[in-house]
């Protein structure tokens, strides 16, 4: 076999990385995301593009050896990756403004280049000469070996670093910290098949024309970093579908917001068209215009439930008390929408049970919303 992957794997893994490019291809074209995602999104695609190429190189190659050329090419493609790795670092580590990004990813191209074009002439000279190109300790071999790993080496070395940055920092998502933390280690296995690498080149141990570990490195790096950037890939595609919790605990909310709102429309905030459609914000934003609507009404709201309205929508007793107020919540809308004076009672809490915090509110909010459809129907 001219590779020590095995077609079946190969293959697979060619597949699933192109699957994974096309999703973010359509995220990446059809996003609103702001200058930092859509910039790592497109470092994403271009990085994916060349580890595809670089597998194809592989499948290429007629000899497990650094003397065929396709392996040569391949090694090149390699070191491609790796400048959009670096590229991700910087993006990560400055958040530099797109102009610098894209310098950056360039000047570290053509150093990739120029390393690829030392690599390919050292190999076409030694054979011109007769010799075998191998990894041994010869003067061939030091050149190729050094113009693959220092650029190798560097540019990961800024990536990982990066990632450990991310790690560190308390404000980075968990899952973002689960992709920093398989990324590293993914770059850690890099590391150790160069270094057996560079090890035989010193020592000549293991013994052997040339290690087949670069290749397998490599592919196992591309399936396990296809696998943690489908992470955040996923995480789009389910916010883009409206099953995340924000949006999924909108909708649960929207029939109580458009009943009150409609009855105290004054109080609906003008959308932000930077942040109109973040689940996150519009979740916020309804929870306020809610709130607001509820102390607006409070005036209109009766002193005391139905008993008989009560009975109609029966709760546990823990519950009791959100249901009363939902009935008296819905007779105050209907008060107000229809143009009558206050009923004078003053403006008592929003929520019969006390709420100190968001995430408690919005808690009774969706006990509220809940009960608010056999509410209105009940006063009806």
């Amino acid at each position: 076999m001219s590779s020590p992957i095995s077609g079946i794997v190969a293959w697979a893994v060619i597949g699933y990385l192109a699957v994974g490019l096309a999703g973010w291809l359509w995220v990446v074209r059809g996003t609103d995301a702001d200058r930092f995602d859509n910039q790592m999104g497109r470092l994403v695609i271009h990085m994916g593009l060349w580890c595809i190429v670089a597998l194809l190189m592989y499948r290429c190659a007629s000899t497990p050896t650094i003397d065929d050329p396709a392996n040569q090419l391949a090694l090149g493609c390699v070191l491609m990756t790796t400048t959009h790795l670096y590229s991700i670092g910087r993006l990560v580590s400055a958040d530099p403004e797109p102009d610098i990004v894209w310098r950056n990813q360039r000047n570290a191209g053509l150093v990739a280049l120029a390393a690829t074009a030392s690599i390919v002439l050292t190999a076409a000279s030694t054979r011109y000469s007769g010799r075998t190109v191998d990894l041994r300790r010869t003067g061939d071999a030091l050149g190729i070996g050094c113009a693959f790993a220092v650029p190798l080496t560097y540019n990961t070395f800024v990536f990982a670093r990066s990632c450990l940055g991310a790690v560190r920092d308390i404000d980075t998502p968990r899952a973002a910290r689960i992709v920093s933390f398989g990324m590293i280690g993914t770059t850690a296995v890099i590391w150790g098949a160069q270094a057996l690498s560079l090890s035989q080149l010193a020592t000549g141990w293991p013994d052997g024309p040339q290690l087949s570990l670069v290749p397998a490195a490599f592919t196992l790096f591309v399936a396990t970093g296809s696998t943690l950037l489908a992470v955040p890939l996923v995480a789009e595609l389910v916010l883009r579908a409206g099953m995340d919790r924000a949006t999924r605990t909108c909708r649960r909310l929207l029939p109580l917001w458009r009943d009150l709102t409609a009855a105290v429309p004054e109080i609906v905030m003008p959308a932000d068209a930077r942040h109109g459609s973040d689940p996150a914000t519009r979740l916020l934003r309804m929870t306020v215009e809610i709130r607001d609507a509820m102390l607006h009404l409070g005036a209109y709201l009766p002193a005391e439930a139905d008993e008989t309205q009560r009975d109609t929508v029966p709760e546990p007793e823990w519950n009791r008390g959100i249901t009363d107020y939902a009935h008296r919540l819905s007779r105050a809308a209907q008060a107000r929408k229809a143009g009558l004076p206050p009923a004078g009672t003053g403006a008592p809490p929003p929520l019969p049970l006390g709420a100190h915090d968001f995430d408690a509110e919005l808690a009774l909010l969706i006990d509220l919303a809940r009960i608010w459809p056999q509410a209105k129907a009940a006063v009806e």
